[in-house]
């Protein structure tokens, strides 16, 4: 009798407790969400996490609220992320210039991306460009890489930064084309896009909203995108890939993880989410206004595809020297 009432009590504990977690289950969000977004306001990073709460917030019926924590790279944003509460309530968006390339470009970061992270979803991709002043005489990769290899050194390639996106990519190319040419680092897009269309500088690597409406306005020549496929933005643009060098293929792509140890279902829950607002030709057309195409994926594997790019863009860093202090 003892063993039938035990029994009783268990079934009906743990029936009251998956009824329990059902039901918090079945009402979040209950309360306000933020979004870190480890950049300033106004650029477009900050502008996509800002499209993305709002689609969270019409759809989830709470407050969705930006939280802008720039510096250290975006270091200091992934921190406080990775140091959250694992409830649901907190949420970060950025790029692999967190995720993948401060780990290449430094001895120690404040948090590991694989493990102290669960992903959410991609949510779109922003495509890098090779990009010349409009008078050059070298109107073409093939020609670039001839001038190149026949002047070592002696034409330049500018980057927005050491140790960005526009610095792995410009060394991706030389390493590819087996070039050597002169890193020119600024800081920031305006400056080094300023100095290209002022004929300052040869060579640049810039964002596909950075130089398309230079290019529309005739200042800039684009050469090549970095991406397996064309831009959309720039569709008569070759991609390296088409012009000899398949393995020049690194895009800034946009994704929504949450702390390690969130529960599967709140995770599902505003990957749904987002993956309806995403299908939304009104959503889409806002991110294209900042150059960012629209890719919704869920990642199968989150570590295995951090792992793997983050020892790819270690190998370039090493190689090419790319090192952020």
């Amino acid at each position: 009798m003892m063993r039938m009432f035990l029994a009783a009590t268990i079934v009906s504990a743990c029936m009251t407790a998956s009824t329990s977690i059902a039901v918090a289950q079945g009402s979040y969000p209950e309360k306000q969400l933020q979004l870190i977004v480890p950049y300033p306001p106004g650029g477009a990073a900050d502008v996509i996490g800002r499209i993305i709460a709002g689609e969270l917030e019409a759809r989830l019926g709470k407050p969705v609220i930006v939280m802008n924590r720039p510096g250290g790279g975006t270091t200091i944003g992934a921190r406080e992320a990775a140091n959250a509460a694992p409830d649901g309530y907190t949420l970060f968006f950025s790029s692999n210039s967190t995720f993948t390339l401060q780990n290449a470009a430094k001895e120690t970061v404040p948090f590991d991306s694989a493990r102290d992270f669960e992903p959410i979803a991609q949510v779109g991709t922003l495509a890098m460009v090779l990009v010349t002043h409009r008078d050059t005489p070298i109107k073409d990769v093939p020609a670039l890489v001839a001038a190149a290899k026949a002047n070592p050194d002696k034409l330049s390639l500018a980057s927005f930064g050491v140790a960005t996106i526009s610095h792995f990519a410009g060394e991706l190319f030389k390493s590819s084309a087996g070039i050597k040419m002169v890193h020119l680092p600024y800081k920031g897009s305006a400056p080094a896009m300023n100095d290209l269309i002022g004929k300052h500088i040869e060579y640049h690597v810039d964002t596909v909203i950075a130089v398309k409406p230079q290019a529309e306005a005739g200042a800039v020549r684009p050469l090549a995108v970095f991406s397996a496929k064309r831009s959309a933005f720039l569709p008569d643009v070759p991609t390296l890939a088409e012009l000899g060098y398949p393995k020049v293929d690194l895009v800034s792509w946009g994704t929504v993880v949450v702390p390690k140890g969130t529960p599967a279902a709140f995770r599902d829950r505003l990957a749904a989410t987002l993956e309806e607002a995403i299908a939304n030709p009104a959503v889409a057309e806002r991110f294209k206004k900042v150059g960012f195409e629209p890719a919704f994926k869920r990642y199968t594997d989150w570590p295995g595809f951090i792992g793997k790019e983050i020892a790819e863009m270690k190998a370039l860093a090493q190689a090419a020297g790319i090192k952020e202090e």
